[in-house]
This record gives C-alpha cells, sequence and structure tokens, in this order.
C-alpha cells in the first residue's frame, strides 16, 4: 500500500481555528469550495493550472467584498447612522477572501520555482581533451592543401622540362665535339683554297686581256 505525500511549503500550513469557524458562519457556498481549496491536501494536490485558475476567481470575489466595504463605510459617513455590525461582517468575509488570496499566490510561486529547478541545465564539465584534439586535426587539414600545392608546383616544373624539344637540350660529348672541330677546320681550308684559286684565275684573265690591248695599240 502507497504511503500517502504530506502537503509541504504553504499547502502544509494551518489556518487558524476561529478563521475556519467564521468561513463556515459567513461565506456562500461558492466562496467556501475556494476557501477549502486553499490549504492542506486540497492544496497540494492541485496543479499549476488549477491554482492559478482558482486564484483569479478568488480575487474577484475579494475585491467584490472590499468594494462593498468601501462602500459601506462612505454611506456611514454621509449618513452618521450606526452600521458597525454590518461593516464588521463585510469586513471579516474580505479578510477572510483576502487570506484565500495569498496562499494562492504564494502555492504559485511555490510550483514556480520547483519548476524552474527541475528544468535548470546541468553545469558543463570542461572538455580540454576534447579541445585539443580538434585543433590537432584542425592543423592537420591546413597542413594538407600547402602539401598538395607543392605537389603541383613539382609537376608544372617537370612537365615544363618535358615540353622543351630535344633540339634545345645541350649535351657534351668530347669525342663527337673534336669531330665537330676537324670538320670545320677543313672547311675553312677548303674555302680557303677555293678563294686562292678564284684570285688565280682572275689575274690570268686580267693578263690576257692587258696583252690584247697592247696588240692592238701597236698595230
Amino acid at each position: 500500500m502507497a504511503k500517502s505525500t504530506k502537503p509541504a511549503g504553504v499547502a502544509a500550513e494551518t489556518v487558524p481555528a476561529h478563521v475556519v469557524d467564521a468561513a463556515r458562519t459567513l461565506l456562500t457556498r461558492a466562496e467556501k469550495q475556494f476557501f477549502d481549496s486553499s490549504f492542506g491536501a486540497a492544496l497540494a494536490k492541485h496543479t499549476h493550472a488549477q491554482v492559478q485558475a482558482a486564484m483569479k476567481q478568488a480575487r474577484i470575489l475579494r475585491n467584490k467584498w472590499r468594494d462593498l466595504l468601501q462602500q459601506q463605510s462612505r454611506s456611514a459617513k454621509r449618513s452618521g447612522r450606526a452600521t458597525e455590525a454590518a461593516n464588521a461582517r463585510t469586513r471579516d468575509k474580505h479578510d477572510i477572501l483576502a487570506g484565500v488570496v495569498e496562499r494562492f499566490e504564494r502555492r504559485i510561486a511555490e510550483l514556480e520555482k520547483l519548476v524552474t529547478h527541475a528544468t535548470a541545465p546541468a553545469k558543463a564539465a570542461p572538455a580540454k581533451p576534447a579541445t585539443v584534439a580538434a585543433a590537432k586535426s584542425k592543423a592537420k587539414r591546413t597542413a594538407k592543401p600547402a602539401t598538395v600545392k607543392s605537389k603541383k608546383a613539382s609537376r608544372r616544373v617537370t612537365n615544363g622540362l618535358a615540353a622543351v624539344p630535344a633540339a634545345q637540350l645541350v649535351t657534351f660529348d668530347r669525342s663527337k665535339q673534336r669531330s665537330a672541330l676537324t670538320a670545320a677546320k677543313a672547311s675553312r681550308i677548303k674555302r680557303g683554297g677555293q678563294g686562292t684559286q678564284r684570285l688565280g684565275h682572275t689575274a690570268a684573265s686580267t693578263r690576257r686581256a692587258q696583252k690584247r690591248r697592247d696588240i692592238r695599240s701597236r698595230g
């Protein structure tokens, strides 16, 4: 068998016996329902919404008797008649209902405090290892583009060298170099001999022409 939970907070407070007796005598049936719901187990089992609704209705009743009390007091002053008994009855009902409203307001504050405490987020623990791991991961991701860029640059250099025509690549072979020098020297000698031969032919032709001119001048 489950144990009953004892009322706590405002619900655990007791209402003085003389107030309970006055409520039974002065309040109507509807007013007494709000009074009975404002303390003890009845108040403890009400939800936040139920207490709020009851408080709004209790405020309306309290304000009604407050306004009536003020009106009776003004009338008594103007007429000068003794109305102490009627004013006292109205004042007692106002005070009882004011106590009902006050207990409902305090109960709502308690419920809101409990809800706020239950929904408060837990304090987050420090996450240093995760932070360090994230920093290392970020450093690795940052370093990768540089490596890729270096590889791309290397490929561009290699491709550039490969694009150079074979005729522009100079090789140094000593035997071929000596052969080239010998061929060049022979070519120069040959050209020199041909030049000398041409000069000889030119001189002979000049002498023959001069000889013919001399013969014609003597004849």
